[in-house]
């Protein structure tokens, strides 16, 4: 569809609006301009300083999205320094293909070393310019209000400032560039047949699939262009397929002989490897996806399940008010405009269900708030061309209103409202670091094993350690954190070297942070047992939910100067001493303040 105004139509040109865009999305993104590292983010800055780890990673400079292998004996290496939790699966792996993503950081690194300001501004860079080559595409395809304001809603779109802000996430902004370039040239070549816009399109897909996968998550828009609006009959449609078909075939190839993909977690799904667990997960997901995509919910909150119910409704709730709002502009809307749409809207909807395979929450959505940037444009402007010449045109404006407030109003706060947690997020993460440091031995500490009883959060039971190596700081024998859970445990000592940690209520391993590391399809059992070098951890109870009890028998007496213990109490780290053998058990617990 060539989509190119009338030059002599009334209002403000194209580049006026793309360029107020662009202006929008710089000042909103330099909201991240304050923002530090991200936890992720240690494990590169460690792979590119060369420090050495505390056992052998996956990651390699070009290679840092490897995070786990899915080789048993890289994980037991990994669990027994206490990279990974003890309970983390043997096969558990996550890794991702994405060389240019790895070069550019490792080209920040070169550059500006640990300077963070340097590494957003550079991400920032790229989200420019995908907002540039968004509106680029967006001119192409429609009218030039539509387009216009399309892209403007898509450069101040609220969830983009959980992406942009964590650095590890610029992967997705370069692939979703080079994507967004092949699908402009695709459709130059098959409306326009111009000369070398085949190849232009298929040198921008290798690029873009270099970057990372969300080239297979921006796909289902190009499928939905060749059915809704690409020109000739189904065989030809079929046909214009055909080149971008044989590329991902190989991409495909390729990305599983080399060992790429993600399996044993529960955050990150695959769904030809685990097809009925990835639908399970994604009824749960896509809803709040959807929420976040049509009403801007906060879709992060999904994190905490107690949410699934809130979110399910408020999903169908966007479903429903976005689509009773396009039902009343479609008699306003040419065929050109539907054709477009029902483009767009496929390529967004199915979009969300492979996005959302990676995780829950806002980072997954910025492939997807393209369609509905077109769909939420749409209702805008033919709401306003219509406005009060009927009972339902009047309607339609009220509901347009309602979703400016939610898209344009209330962008800037959610820019600044993420990117402050973001801030506070890193802050903490410093303070750990500095807990760590009044709390343990830098001199004996090399000669130890270090054991954390109860971790404050996930993030910090994950990333404590990893942080710590990052750091260049010296490295303990091992570092075994034996708990994430946030509730009361108790401590019992059942033997000179033995204790156990007992939940009173809830389950050991139903966290989502728990999970990354062992789906809920691969249940511990009572009796299982993990052994290290130095120590036994064994399943002494379960119930429907999972764990209830865990003993934990180490090679030395609990006395032994050779392990350091400690819990996380009153929000500092402190030593933990060993209750007698038969006595009472002891209480900790990270979320109690005295």
């Amino acid at each position: 569809m060539d989509a190119t105004p009338n030059p002599t139509s009334r209002g403000w040109s194209f580049q006026r609006y793309f360029w107020i865009s662009v202006v929008c999305a710089a000042l909103l993104g330099a909201l991240t301009l304050r923002v530090g590292f991200m936890p992720d983010d240690y494990i590169w800055l460690g792979v590119w300083d060369d420090v050495p780890p505390p056992a052998p990673l996956g990651n390699t400079p070009f290679d840092v999205y490897r995070t786990a292998t899915g080789i048993p004996e890289h994980t037991h290496a990994l669990k027994q320094a206490g990279v990974f939790p003890w309970w983390a699966v043997p096969t558990v792996k996550v890794s991702f293909f994405r060389p240019l993503g790895s070069a550019l950081y490792g080209l920040d690194h070169l550059l500006y070393n640990r300077n963070a300001v340097a590494y957003q501004l550079h991400s920032l860079l790229w989200y420019v310019g995908l907002i540039m080559l968004a509106g680029v595409l967006l001119k192409r395809v429609l009218p030039t209000a539509v387009g216009a304001l399309a892209m403007f809603l898509f450069a101040i779109h609220g969830s983009h400032a959980a992406l942009l802000g964590w650095l590890s996430y610029r992967s997705v902004l370069v692939s979703m560039l080079f994507g967004l370039v092949g699908i402009f040239f695709h459709v130059e070549w098959r409306e326009r047949q111009r000369k070398g816009a085949l190849a232009f399109a298929l040198i921008a897909y290798v690029l873009s699939l270099a970057g990372g996968e969300t080239m297979m998550i921006l796909s289902p828009y190009l499928l939905a262009y060749e059915a809704f609006s690409g020109p000739g009959r189904p065989v030809d449609r079929v046909k214009g397929l055909l080149p971008f078909g044989a590329l991902m075939a190989c991409y495909f190839v390729l990305y599983r002989v080399l060992g790429y993909g993600a399996s044993g977690s529960d955050m990150y799904l695959d769904a030809m490897e685990t097809p009925v667990a990835w639908f399970q997960a994604m009824l749960i997901r896509v809803p709040a996806a959807i929420a976040g995509l049509t009403i801007s919910a906060p879709t992060d909150f999904i994190m905490d399940l107690s949410y699934v119910p809130l979110f399910t409704v408020l999903g169908a709730v966007g479903v429903a008010f976005l689509g009773l709002l396009l039902w009343g502009v479609w008699p306003s809307m040419d065929s050109s405009e539907r054709r477009t749409l029902g483009w767009m809207l496929t390529g967004s909807f199915v979009s969300t269900w492979l996005a959302s395979s990676a995780f829950a929450g806002s980072r997954t959505l910025i492939v997807p708030s393209l369609g509905s940037a077109v769909a939420i444009a749409m209702v805008l402007r033919h709401a306003w061309k219509g406005r009060a010449r009927t009972l339902r045109s009047g309607a339609v404006l009220a509901g347009a209103a309602v979703l400016g407030l939610l898209h344009i109003v209330a962008a800037p706060y959610v820019w600044w409202q993420t990117l402050d947690v973001y801030s506070q997020m890193q802050a903490s993460l410093d303070r750990v670091q500095l807990r760590y440091g009044e709390a343990l031995d830098l001199k004996a500490l090399p000669n130890q094993r270090l054991v954390v009883l109860n971790a404050p959060n996930g993030v910090v039971g994950i990333y404590g350690s990893v942080q710590w190596w990052s750091l260049g700081k010296p490295l303990p024998k091992s570092w075994w954190t034996l708990s994430y859970s946030l509730d009361e445990q108790l401590v019992t000592r059942t033997g000179p070297n033995t204790l156990e940690l007992a939940l009173p209520k809830g389950n050991f391993l139903t966290s989502v942070e728990e999970r990354i590391h062992r789906a809920a399809r691969y249940p511990m059992k009572q009796g299982d047992e993990v052994t290290f070098e130095g120590l036994k951890v064994r399943i002494e109870e379960t119930d429907a939910g999972g764990p209830k009890r865990v003993s934990f028998t180490f090679d030395v007496p609990l006395e032994d100067p050779s392990l350091k213990l400690v819990e996380w109490k009153n929000k500092k780290v402190v030593p933990w001493t060993p209750p007698a053998l038969g006595g009472p058990p002891a209480v900790v617990n990270a979320r109690v303040v005295q």
